[in-house]
């Protein structure tokens, strides 16, 4: 592999970096008497659980493609998910029909040139606990400004280098908007739209985390995401610097900021909220903001709330630099949970003047900070592992009115999370109390390549949304479903064609059907104009002499054995190849069973 001399320079700024930060740490006592204060998690500590259901057991079926940087999605009554994309589209699936369609396109700031928003869009999608009686549904969104540079007609963000610029770029008055709006008969009325709060932002000079996820406690109350929306590509893990886009403690470590929060409120019918009891700071509070539940957080992607107890979870995305980890969170009352002072249970930061920030005595003195000076100490996570990118999902509730194939009481009471870049699901067991147990492996037949970036439970079966492929114009955004039965024994491979589900790829037979005009008319699974090949091998299963037969069939052509559609004659396929694709059709399992 060739090197050239730029790369080697930055290799050896960053070795030597590297060397003075360690140098740095050695030199602190702290680190003498706690040397793991420094060091990253190395892996995920998650066990195969031996009474788990196995692997075979489970079903994935991928619902829509196609999906266009899909964000968030949730469950409406009849067999409708609403889908949000960052780009501003607003899609609805129905169950029923199993088709995808684009409702409306929301007004939204995007990335033009990838150093201005560039994580803004439609970010979040919920939908009201009564939507039955209200058709209400909450967007959280990026409200276009008449300064940004697609409207400036900017390509390049050169405009903004100098401290002049930058000062003058202050006064644009950027913000992420709560919204509420009316959905009915399948459409959006724009003119619905009842503003909730507005989270100021910054847009300029490569800021992103911009957090996003929406959720409802059982009491009512609404959750909202907010990340630190700061510059992380400094040179250092944690963004302390002076200069504002790069320095967290602004929004994330000023109590002041909305950002770097979770924040709760009690929606009022007619727009706007209250603050509910039990916030981190009570209304009146100098230098605070009451609408702040949890504060100390970087990027809290997805967040949600356990309906049984109203305790809340959130993943947490971590530093790409040393030291790092992932974190899952948990809040049973409101809390500080450090960041960007500290990270995980015992990992800490250096101010800018080069001393370790203490966890019992953090002190935020950035010119930038509006809040409190002295913050609190910090709550560890609930969970920590290597740095990757975390995704929360649901606390699993069993329960015996679900779904026939909803997941089984193995996992009652476990909290669901993902990884969006390494495609695993996991799940963390919990006491009565919500204590972790350990991390168990949910154990599939299928990795998630797309990046799962959200998922939820309806009737016990488990939703899955994934981004697709890259970031900035992923392509590949899709939704799926997984789904339980003790009688299901195999599993559809979807990175195959969906027409061949439950036959072997693997054999002769199937590869010359894929290259036929036999998929015209059968399927793997569902019945077209003939029968599926899982309903011919399960009628011939004991039919020593079906080989023989059905190949006579096929070469001669036939009617009366399925309908009245006769079948055509296929003359010109060999002997051997009609045998080859016999075999494969009665090799072919039936994956209906237990999934009707």
């Amino acid at each position: 592999m060739d090197i050239s001399k730029r790369q080697l320079v930055v290799a050896l700024v960053m070795l030597l970096a590297f060397s003075f930060v360690t140098l740095q740490a050695k030199n602190d006592p702290d680190w003498k008497e706690n040397p793991d204060v420094h060091k990253t998690p190395r892996g995920i500590d998650s066990k195969d659980n031996p009474n788990a259901p196995k692997k075979e057991h489970f079903k994935v079926e991928v619902l829509a493609l196609d999906l266009q940087e899909p964000m968030e999605f949730c469950m409406l009554p009849k067999g409708k998910i609403l889908i949000c994309e960052r780009k501003g589209g607003l899609r609805e699936y129905d169950l029923l029909t199993q088709k995808t369609r684009l409702v409306t396109t929301l007004n939204v700031v995007q990335n033009p040139n990838k150093s201005y928003s560039t994580e803004g869009g439609f970010i979040g999608l919920a939908a009201d606990p009564n939507f039955i009686q209200n058709n209400w549904l909450y967007f959280y969104y990026s409200v276009p400004s008449k300064h940004d540079p697609e409207k400036l007609k900017i390509k390049k963000m050169s405009w903004l280098k100098t401290d002049k610029q930058a000062n003058a770029a202050k006064e644009f008055n950027h913000v992420n908007r709560l919204s509420r709006f009316t959905y009915k008969n399948g459409k959006i009325d724009h003119s619905s739209e009842v503003k909730i709060i507005d989270v100021a932002t910054d847009r300029y000079h490569r800021t992103c985390h911009e957090g996003g996820s929406i959720a409802f406690g059982p009491d009512g109350l609404l959750y909202l995401s907010v990340g630190d929306n700061t510059n992380p590509h400094g040179k250092d893990a944690a963004p302390m610097a002076q200069k504002k886009e790069y320095d967290s403690r602004r929004s994330a470590g000023n109590s002041n900021d909305l950002r770097g929060s979770v924040l709760r409120l009690k929606l009022k019918p007619e727009g706007g909220y209250t603050i509910p009891e039990g916030n981190l700071y009570k209304p009146g509070t100098a230098n605070t903001r009451p609408e702040i539940y949890t504060k100390g957080v970087r990027n809290p992607y997805r967040i949600t709330v356990n309906q049984k107890t109203g305790t809340l979870y959130w993943g947490e995305i971590s530093p790409d630099k040393q030291p790092t980890g992932e974190e899952v969170n948990q809040a049973k009352k409101a809390g500080f949970y450090g960041w960007p002072f500290v990270i995980g249970p015992d990992l800490r930061f250096f101010y800018p003047d080069k001393t370790l920030v203490d966890p019992d005595n953090i002190i935020n003195d950035s010119p930038h900070n509006t809040g409190l000076k002295n913050l609190p100490k910090p709550i560890s996570p609930f969970f920590f592992y290597t740095r990757s990118c975390s995704i929360i999902g649901e606390v699993f509730h069993h329960d015996k009115g679900q779904s026939e194939v909803g997941l089984p009481e193995h996992y009652d009471n476990c909290l669901f999370i993902a990884d969006w870049n390494k495609g695993w699901i996991k799940l963390i067991r919990m006491d009565e109390n919500e204590n972790n147990l350990g991390v168990e492996n949910f154990n599939l037949n299928y990795k998630f390549k797309n990046k799962p970036i959200d998922f939820f439970f309806h009737n016990g079966e488990l939703y899955v949304l994934e981004f697709g492929k890259g970031w900035f114009g992923a392509k590949g955004g899709r939704m799926s479903k997984i789904t339980y039965s003790k009688s299901f024994n195999t599993i559809a491979s979807l990175e195959a064609d969906m027409r061949i589900n439950g036959m072997n790829t693997k054999m002769m037979g199937t590869k010359l059907m894929l290259n036929s005009t036999c998929l015209s008319c059968h399927h793997g699974q569902n019945k077209l104009i003939g029968p599926s090949f899982a309903m011919v091998a399960d009628k011939y299963k004991n039919n020593k002499s079906a080989l023989n037969s059905l190949i006579g069939k096929i070469k001669n052509g036939g009617a009366g054995a399925w309908g009245e559609i006769p079948m055509p004659a296929h003359p010109t396929i060999s002997d051997e190849n009609l045998k080859s694709m016999v075999q494969s059709i009665l090799k072919t399992k039936n994956l209906a069973s237990g999934h009707q």
